[in-house]
C-alpha cells in the first residue's frame, strides 16, 4: 500500500530535486513486534509504516538514503545517536558520520512522519542538505556564542 498518492509522489519528487543541494541520510530505529507480551518493553504500532513511507519517500530521490535500524538488535547504534523510543527518525547530512553528532546538524523525530510531521521532515531533509545554515548572519553569531548544549523538544498532538 502506497502512503502517497501519485499526484503527491511527483510533488514530493520536484521538491526534492529543486530544494536537496547535497546527499542526506534518512536513518530509521524501529524494533519488529514480537509478538509477545513482555511487561515493560512498548512495541510499537507504527514502525511499519514509517518503514513503508520513509521507503517510498527515498524512492523519490538518488539524494535520499534509508538505513534501517533495530535498536534491539544495534543498541550501540541507537545509543550513539540517543534514541530511546523507537520508531525515530535521524536526518542528517550525509558524508557527517566522521563528526560528532552533536556538530553533524541532525534532526530526531519520534513516531510516524506523517500529517504536519510530513512537512517537516521534508523540511529537515532540506535543512540537512544544504553547506550552510540559512540564518541571518546576526543569529549565526548569536548562536555561535552559545557554549552551553541546548536540547529543544517539540511535541505534536494529532488534531
Amino acid at each position: 500500500m502506497a502512503f502517497l498518492r501519485p499526484a503527491d509522489a511527483e510533488r514530493v519528487r520536484k521538491r526534492l530535486a529543486a530544494d536537496l543541494d547535497g546527499d542526506v541520510d534518512v536513518i530509521l530505529f524501529t524494533a519488529p513486534p514480537t509478538g509477545l507480551f513482555i511487561p515493560g518493553r512498548n512495541e510499537s504500532t507504527t514502525g511499519k509504516q514509517a518503514e513503508a513511507l520513509l521507503t517510498e519517500v527515498a524512492g523519490l530521490s538518488d539524494r535520499v538514503h534509508l538505513r534501517v535500524v533495530n535498536p534491539r538488535t544495534e543498541p550501540n547504534v541507537a545509543a550513539e545517536y540517543g534514541i530511546e523510543l523507537d520508531p525515530a527518525v535521524v536526518v542528517e547530512k550525509r558524508g557527517s558520520e566522521g563528526t560528532s553528532k552533536a556538530e553533524a546538524g541532525r534532526v530526531r523525530m519520534y513516531g510516524l512522519p506523517s500529517g504536519y510531521e510530513f512537512m517537516t521532515l521534508l523540511d529537515a531533509m532540506t535543512a540537512a542538505s544544504r553547506p550552510t545554515p540559512s540564518l541571518l548572519p546576526d543569529t549565526l553569531d548569536s548562536l555561535s556564542r552559545m557554549t552551553d548544549p541546548v536540547h529543544i523538544q517539540v511535541f505534536v498532538t494529532p488534531t
